[in-house]
């Protein structure tokens, strides 16, 4: 349901493709493991629905595939301009959430990121949240945690009590660094 729903949108636009490449994402980055396609959606607030199903006109947002180690669990639609970010079922907590129980060995830490930009930037090393109100129990077993700045940082240190991941302020991360 999910991959049929999510490839009801229509492929990146060559003058898309190249503002992600001007904002410094590799355009590989738009289409691994699965694509970025664009679709009309109403935002909800955490979250929306495809505007065809529900008759309304809707607007323009990216949309990006949940996967998680069950695979393929939700859809996300992320609108830059407004910066709104939504899931559409409600099963999906983070882009690259996989990457929770699977981390990356080569990165110390679990990089979380505000926007999908620079989790894009990043080459999807890491997450995105989408649903902050399970950031406590989501992420309670994570060690470390790192966040964009020290403001990021100490958002996230907002989601957990006195115990939880640490939570230090990352390195500028790339593609290289994971290498």
């Amino acid at each position: 349901m999910i991959r049929l729903a999510h490839l009801h949108g229509r492929n990146l636009n060559q003058r898309e493709i190249d503002r992600f490449i001007e904002l410094g994402v590799s355009a590989i980055n738009l289409g691994t493991p699965w694509p970025v396609l664009v679709d009309k959606v109403a935002f909800y607030g955490e979250y929306f629905s495809f505007a065809d199903d529900v008759g309304l006109a809707g607007e323009l947002a990216f949309t990006f595939v949940v996967f998680s180690s069950a695979g393929m669990i939700d859809i996300a639609a992320w609108q830059p301009a407004t910066q709104r970010l939504a899931v559409w079922c409600g099963e999906g907590f983070a882009l690259g959430e996989r990457q929770i129980q699977h981390p990356n060995p080569l990165v110390d830490g679990l990089r979380v990121f505000r926007s999908p930009i620079e989790w894009l930037r990043a080459g999807r090393c890491g997450i995105v949240i989408l649903q902050s109100g399970f950031a406590r129990s989501v992420l309670a077993d994570v060690p470390v945690l790192l966040a964009e700045d020290e403001l990021h940082r100490k958002e996230l240190r907002e989601y957990f009590s006195l115990t939880g991941p640490q939570i230090t302020v990352g390195e500028a991360f790339s593609m290289e660094t994971a290498r």
